[in-house]
Formats: structure tokens, sequence, C-alpha cells
């Protein structure tokens, strides 16, 4: 199960991102909203996967938002199958756009 979840700090946004078996920080990501676009920085530590999945979160909510974002957080299962590792990706997805979808409700 994957859980995304929102802090605001001041006028930023920051989203842990947790689940399967041993959540944990694999990797972070910071994005922010300068001249029209999105510029990232962004660390992921050595073995871990999620960094390509939170660059990519990480634009869509501070494009959408326009307002710096940091995502941080975990997703592990042991001996993960590309088809667990794909439906863990697809529900990560499904809980950001529902988060998202919540916050463009309370921000209009």
């Amino acid at each position: 199960m994957i859980t995304c979840e929102l802090n605001r700090v001041g006028s930023d946004d920051l989203i842990v991102v947790s689940g399967g078996t041993k959540p944990h920080i694999g990797a972070v990501v910071i994005a922010s909203y300068e001249e029209n676009e999105v510029k990232v920085i962004s660390y992921g530590f050595p073995h871990h996967k999620e960094e390509g999945l939170f660059i990519e979160l990480a634009k869509v909510w501070c494009n959408t938002f326009q307002q710096t974002t940091v995502i941080t957080g975990g997703i592990h299962i042991d001996n993960a199958t590309k088809e667990q590792i794909e439906e863990l990706v697809n529900e990560t997805w499904e809980k950001f756009f529902h988060l998202m979808a919540d916050q463009k409700v309370v921000k209009v």
C-alpha cells in the first residue's frame, strides 16, 4: 500500500511518499518554479530506485501549483517482480493525483 502525505511548510509543500513492506527514505527531490519553468535538484541513495519517479511527481506538482515542492520517501518490497514494481508505480501515481485533486479544490 502506498501513501502520499502532504505537509505545508509556509507556502511550500513537502510530500512524503512511502509504502511496501519497508517504507524508508530512498530519494529526496526539490522542485522550484522559477521564470515560468520547473527546476529540479535531486538525490537518490545508492541502490534505491525511487528518484526517477519522484522527479516526475515533483515536476507535475510544482508546475501545477507553481511553488517550491519537496518529495521524499521510499517504497520497498523484497524481491519485487517487474509486475509488482509496475503496480507500485501505478498506485503511487493514483494516490498522488488524488492528493493533487484535493489540493486543487482547497486552493480554488
